[in-house]
């Protein structure tokens, strides 16, 4: 699956390329990416889940 190239924030409608996206590790849950815009965090279509 190719990755998307612009992202896109569920919570505010922000939109963005996909590196600008800063990517949030946590230490036991998925991998969440925060929007820029409002500090939204939610997980990717392209997470480690689906491949």
């Amino acid at each position: 699956m190719i990755p998307p190239l612009v992202r896109r924030c569920p919570d505010c409608g922000h939109l963005s390329w996909s590196r600008r996206f800063a990517v949030v590790s946590t230490a036991d849950g998925p991998q969440l990416v925060e929007c820029p815009s409002c500090g939204h965090r939610f997980e990717t279509v392209d997470g480690p889940r689906l491949n």
